[in-house]
Parts: structure tokens; C-alpha cells; sequence
């Protein structure tokens, strides 16, 4: 018999088949109702077959009938016969895709396998039952036969057949209208083929970190160190490798203990193991945003399973806020790190009912959390779990106050030896971490000069989740009508509300206010996005089509702005120059023209995915010059090897990092230091020899290698009437003015 299936055409086809069929009895006309798609008209005319042997075939005939008996005599050896097409007559466009298509699919799938898409085949129909079974076929199956043939244990045999030119009728199929069909694809059978082999599972979730580290860590050095936090942090570390001092950290020759020691330590680490640059005091904090990732797949695969787990996670992977602080060297990416880990382990102790596995390693992670920035490290997870726990089942039996004091005695074990040697040294210090530190940042704005207004951070999440984030405001009726209904949804939804709420309003009641105090709040949130989008895949398509419409105009504004020569002025607006908007203008009318045009749920998640590392990529270069002028390292280039350095009233905190010693700081109060710890402990740390009182400025300039005299612009005035000696100005940058007295 010979099948011939009708996809829903509108010309003469259905007349001249039922013409055909009246002269011969071989052939049975299928028509579908509607234009249903290639691999739907395959899967009727495998369901109406007959016979025990099935072969396709295209009807532009580049593939030649002739081929069918060579095929059905390989057969013999195989369950599934495939042409290999040589010498392709295809435009060099489609040979060039459909080559890097098959590549693809054959390192990944089957690699034994020339030619995936070739629609000549022969099999038998025993065998695609078993491949049904296995795996019904999906939108786009057509594409992958040979390969579902292979992963369902078929033997999958081939041969060379003649490609020939096409002489009649036009393609459907474009390069472009295939990428995302098939990449959707791809990752539904990689995802098929993971949950069949623990070793596929490994191999494609360690593809999928890699993915996810490569916008963390490309050109993760380039920028300098910026001021003051990251060139401090780096400091400290080097300081901590140089001397040997791995309990008290010390910065610029002081004990500096304004946190504890963990970041430290993992910078360090990297230093001793790839040297002292900014790559390697940047890599903790990379490791740390990879871990939240991973800890945030495990966390909602535990509650949501599998499917939105990876949503979830690929929703904080490429997040603005997670995107940007992972290249930075502050406490707060390994702190989320270990958050998330406690948070993981407290809802696996509710779910599955084995405490005492999981409440001392709970106990851990907040140690460890402790030991990278202090009290918070348990405040933190322990406050989202106690909002959120009760949205979650009751475990089948109570597990008793063991394994919670289990817990307690863990973190105990891993922060109270650090603890000990430290007040040994410095006998103020846990008056100093739990009142000056803790306390004064949770309810005082005069000491630290970190407030902000009460709405601080719900601007911050507006920006924090990028695309992601008017997304999941977009779906927010959607989460409601999920929570109204009841369900497992709506107790996860209350989880992630619950959750995420409680951090928002701890850090908004603390007088202390940062951007990135927040990140540990983005865990849930990404949970919530991921059952939003779930739940309307459709409505998030919407979404997205509308956002890049708008967002392509913004592009367009930002190109007009830019060639019209716009610069900002004053405070960070002097980033705004025509280099920044150019690029940013371009990436964002592209984005917004191919978002707008997505047709698939899919497509827009790519979207919305790609956003925060593309907008990133374009605008590497631009902010590096902006980044120099927040930074030291140019500043340290004209400083001679060895020459003492001498800071008059104020502190550039990564120059001691970039000439590699500690410099002077000539102060009364060591306040332009910047460490709060210094500040408070000033009279029982007294004077030292990188910290003088500014009497002492003649006796230093005496030197007799003229030291340099770093001074900010607005207190060289005061430097010049202080002292009799004429100082000539060496260098000056956007901060400071480098002097050198005369020769």
C-alpha cells in the first residue's frame, strides 16, 4: 500500500488523490482536518498502515522510491533502515544548518547515526510500538526518528541513497523558522535521555553549569578591582596569604574583623592556587552563585519536581542581580550560597521525615553562613523557614528535639574554634560583632550611613530579576487563582510568598540598607516565577511579545540619544556617554524585535533568558572604563617599587592591593579606613605603623626616597598649607591627587 497524507491543503490535492486512488488500488488517500505539521501527518499514516514493514517518504522526491529495496535489505540487520544523503542538492544555507544540526544531535544522542533527518526510512512496525512506547511522538519527532529508534534500544542500520535536485514545489521549512523548534527539541530528548541514564543525567547537568557559568566567569578579570569593597575584601585576603595569619584578618597592617573569616579564607585559597589577581579574588563569589543555582534546583525538584526545578533555576542563573554580584568579591553570593543549602536541608527534613540526616547539615550551613557574615547567617534561613513551613505537609510523625539540638551542636562545632582564638587575640570582639556589628546595623543609620526609605527594596526587586521579574508581576493573577484553588500549587505558592515576604520585610526594618542584602530573597522568588509560568505558558508568550515591543523602542531611544552626542554629568549619570548607549540601544532593539516575533512559550523563556548575559556581554567593555575610574590600578602604575606611600585624610582601598604592601594612612580618627572595627577599637589598637596621626606628615616627608602623597581633591588644600615642602603633582583621577614632594 501506498499512504499519501493530506496535511490540510487548500488546493486540488484532495481531488487528484481520489482520482489516483479510483486508477489504483495500492494507494490510500489520509486527509487531515487542519494543517496539523509534518510530524502529525506521519503519525496518522504510521496508524493507518497495514503492513509489517514501513517506509517514508517526502513527496519532493529528492529522495527517489528507487532507493526503497536497497534499504529494506539492510533491514535484515537492523530494525530501523536510514538513508545517508550524499552529495546534498540544497541551497549552501540549508547544508551548512542541516550539517551543524546533525552534528549536534549526534554528539548528544546518537552518535552513530549520519544523517538524522534523512526522510527515507524503512522499520518495522513491531519496533516503532516499541519506540511509542517509550516515547510518544512529540511536535517535531519526525526529525529525531532515528535517534528515538536508538535511545528505546532499536538496532539502527544505514545506508547512502542520491540526493537529487528539487523539481517541483517550494520548501516550507526555513533555516531561521527551524533553530528554535529544534533546539526545543533537543533539550526535551536530552532531558528524556537524563532521566533513563545517570550517566547522560551527569553529563548534561554538568553542560547545563557550564552554560550557566560562562556568563559568570568570561572576561571575569577584566574589570579592576572596584572601591571600596572589593578592592578591600581583596586585600585582606592577600594580607591574610602574606602574613600567614589565617585567624585575624588584618587589612593595611590592622586587625580587621569587621566580618568573619570564611570569604577570606576562599580567596585566599584562590590566590595560593591561581595567584594573587582579580580573577581569583572574584572566583569565590562565582563559586557561590552557582551553588545557590544548583541548591535552588535541588530545593524546588524536592517541592515541584523536576520540570520547574530547572525553571526555577534558570531563572536565578540569569537574574540581573545574581549575574552582577557574582563577579564581585563581597560576602553576599557565598553567603545565599549557604542560606539556600539550610533552607534546602530544613524542607528535605519536612518532606521526607529523616531529621537526623538533615537538620545537622542544616546546622552546618549556618555555621558555615555564620563564619561568612556573621549572626545574619542564621538569622536569615531561619526566619524564611519559620513564615514559610507551615505551607508544607506535617511530617508523618515528629521527630523530637534530638536532631534540632543536633543541629545546634554542629553550627556550634564549626564557629565557636574560630570564635576562640580570635577573642584570645582580641578580647573586644564579640562585644564588638554583636552590638556595634549586629545590633547598631539593625537599628542605627548614624553609625554605618546606610539607610534608606521604606520601599528600598521593592525598587530593588524591580531590577533585580530583570526580564524574569515584570514576568512574574505579569503572572501574579495566575499564582492567586492557584493559591484560591487549593492544591499542591497553592502550598507552594504560600511557600514562596511566605518566604520571600519575610526577608523583604527583616531587611526593610533593618537600618542598614544594600542591594545585595536581598539575594538570598530571590531563591523563593525564582520558585514562584517557575509555577507562574507553568501554570500559563501562554499568557507568559503574551507577556513577553508585549515587553519586547516596548522594549525595542527603548532600544531606539537610546541609539537616537547616543548619536546625538548625549553625555550624563554628575554622580554615576557620567556613565551615560554615546559608547554605553550605542551598544545598549542595539542589543535592545534587537532583543525587542526577535522577542516580539516569538511564537512559541518556549522561544520566550529563551528570550528572557538570554536578556541579562547578552544586555552584560555588549556592555563589558563600556563599563570597564567607567569601572577604572573606581579603581585604583591605574593610580598604583605611577608609584615606583618600594617607594612608601603615604594616604593624607583619605584611603584608596585597593592601592594597597595593586602595589602588594600596606601603605600609610596619615588620620586622626582612621575613619577614611572604612573599617567599622578599626573605628570602634581605635584606642585599644593604638598607633601602628600604617596608621599615624596627621602631625606626623614633615617627619614622613623627611623620607629620604620622597614618598608619594596620595590626597582626595578636596582636602590638597589642606595637605599644601600643612607643610613647608613643595609637592608636585604626579597623576590625578577622578578620586585623588597623586603628589610628590620636589627633587
Amino acid at each position: 500500500e501506498v499512504i499519501v497524507v493530506d496535511d490540510g491543503s487548500g488546493d486540488e490535492t484532495p481531488a487528484l488523490l481520489a482520482r489516483l486512488a479510483e486508477a489504483d488500488h495500492h494507494l490510500r488517500p489520509l486527509r487531515l482536518a487542519r494543517r496539523s505539521g509534518q510530524t502529525a501527518a506521519l503519525a496518522a499514516g504510521f496508524r493507518a498502515a497495514r503492513g509489517r514493514l514501513i517506509a517514508t517518504l517526502d513527496a519532493d522526491l529528492q529522495c527517489a522510491p528507487a532507493e526503497l529495496p536497497t534499504l529494506i535489505v539492510a533491514l535484515e540487520q537492523g530494525d530501523l533502515a536510514c538513508g545517508v544523503r550524499t552529495h546534498r542538492n540544497d541551497p549552501p544555507s540549508r547544508r551548512l544548518a542541516s550539517a551543524l544540526a546533525n552534528l549536534g544531535r549526534r554528539l548528544l544522542l546518537a552518535p552513530r547515526v549520519r544523517d538524522l533527518a534523512c526522510p527515507l526510512r524503512v522499520f518495522r512496525a513491531e519496533a516503532l510500538a516499541r519506540v511509542e512506547e517509550a516515547t510518544p511522538l512529540f511536535e517535531g519527532a519526525h526529525r529525531w526518528l532515528p535517534a528515538l529508534f536508538t535511545l528505546a534500544g532499536q538496532r539502527v542500520v544505514q545506508r547512502a541513497v542520491t540526493h537529487h535536485p528539487r523539481t517541483a514545489g517550494e520548501s516550507k521549512y526555513t533555516t531561521r523558522g527551524r533553530v528554535g523548534p529544534i533546539a526545543c527539541e533537543l533539550l526535551r530528548l536530552l532531558a528524556l535521555t537524563a532521566r533513563r541514564s545517570p550517566a547522560r543525567r551527569a553529563v548534561l547537568g554538568l553542560a547545563l553549569l557550564a552554560l550557566a557559568a560562562l556568563p559568570l566567569v568570561y572576561a571575569l578579570g577584566a574589570w579592576p578591582l572596584i572601591e571600596p569593597d572589593e578592592g578591600r575584601n581583596a586585600e585582606v585576603a592577600r594580607e591574610m596569604l602574606a602574613l600567614g595569619q589565617w585567624s585575624v584578618p588584618h587589612y593595611n597592617g590592622l586587625p580587621y574583623l569587621d566580618k568573619p573569616v570564611l570569604l577570606f579564607w576562599m580567596i585566599a585559597g584562590a590566590f595560593r592556587a591561581l595567584g594573587v589577581s582579580e580573577l581569583a579574588a572574584r572566583l569565590p563569589s562565582v563559586v557561590g552563585a552557582l551553588a545557590t543555582v544548583l541548591l535552588t534546583y535541588d530545593l524546588v525538584r524536592v517541592l515541584a519536581g523536576r520540570r520547574r526545578a530547572l525553571l526555577a533555576a534558570a531563572v536565578l542563573a540569569t537574574a540581573p542581580m545574581v549575574l552582577a554580584y557574582a563577579r564581585l568579591v563581597i560576602f553576599d553570593m557565598p553567603l545565599t550560597a549557604l542560606v539556600t543549602a539550610a533552607l534546602d536541608c530544613l524542607v528535605r527534613a519536612r518532606t521526607e521525615g529523616n531529621a537526623w540526616r538533615w537538620l545537622p547539615l542544616a546546622g552546618l550551613a549556618m555555621g558555615f553562613a555564620t563564619l561568612t557574615k556573621g549572626p545574619v547567617g542564621i538569622a536569615v534561613p531561619l526566619l524564611a523557614w519559620l513564615a514559610a513551613r507551615g505551607a508544607l505537609p506535617r511530617p508523618a510523625r515528629r521527630s523530637g528535639a534530638g536532631p534540632i539540638l543536633a543541629g545546634v551542636a554542629v553550627a556550634a562545632l564549626v564557629v565557636v574554634p574560630w570564635l576562640a582564638v580570635v577573642m584570645r587575640q582580641q578580647p573586644d570582639f564579640l562585644r564588638y560583632a554583636l552590638l556595634d556589628e549586629t545590633l547598631l546595623r539593625l537599628s542605627s543609620t548614624a553609625r554605618f550611613h546606610r539607610g534608606g526609605h521604606v520601599y528600598f527594596y521593592l525598587e530593588t526587586l524591580a531590577w533585580a530579576f530583570g526580564m524574569w521579574g515584570v514576568l512574574l508581576g505579569a503572572l501574579a493573577p495566575a499564582l492567586v487563582r492557584r493559591w484560591r484553588a487549593g492544591g499542591p500549587d497553592a502550598a507552594l505558592v504560600a511557600f514562596a510568598v511566605r518566604a520571600a515576604g519575610v526577608l523583604v520585610v527583616f531587611f526593610t526594618c533593618s537600618a542598614s540598607k544594600r542591594p545585595h542584602y536581598i539575594l538570598p530573597a530571590l531563591v523563593p522568588l525564582a520558585l514562584l516565577a517557575a509555577l507562574g509560568i507553568a501554570a500559563e505558558p501562554e499568557r507568559a508568550l503574551g507577556v513577553v511579545r508585549a515587553i519586547g515591543r516596548w522594549t525595542a523602542l527603548v532600544g531606539a531611544s537610546a541609539l537616537v540619544v547616543a548619536l546625538a552626542g548625549f553625555e550624563g554629568h554628575g554622580g554615576n549619570f557620567d556613565v551615560l556617554t554615546p559608547r554605553m548607549l550605542a551598544p545598549a540601544g542595539a542589543f535592545l532593539l534587537a532583543w525587542g524585535a526577535a522577542a516580539a516575533r516569538g511564537r512559541r512559550p518556549a522561544a520566550a523563556l529563551v528570550a528572557c533568558a538570554l536578556f541579562a548575559p547578552g544586555l552584560g556581554f555588549v556592555l563589558l567593555r563600556p563599563l570597564g572604563e567607567w569601572a577604572e575610574t573606581r579603581s585604583s590600578r591605574d593610580l598604583a602604575t605611577y608609584i615606583e617599587p618600594g617607594v612608601p606611600v603615604i594616604c593624607f585624610g583619605t584611603f584608596r582601598e585597593a592601592l594597597p592591593f595593586y602595589l602588594g604592601r600596606s601603605v600609610v594612612l596619615l588620620s586622626n580618627s582612621a575613619r577614611a579606613l572604612g573599617s567599622n572595627y578599626v573605628l570602634a577599637e581605635r584606642r585599644q589598637l593604638g598607633a601602628g605603623d600604617h596608621l599615624v596621626p596627621e602631625a606626623s606628615l614633615d617627619m614622613l616627608l623627611d623620607h629620604g626616597s620622597r614618598p608619594y602623597v596620595v590626597a582626595s581633591r578636596w582636602n590638597a588644600g589642606r595637605l599644601a598649607r600643612m607643610t613647608p615642602r613643595p609637592l608636585v603633582a604626579v597623576h590625578s583621577d577622578r578620586r585623588s591627587i597623586l603628589f610628590r614632594p620636589r627633587g
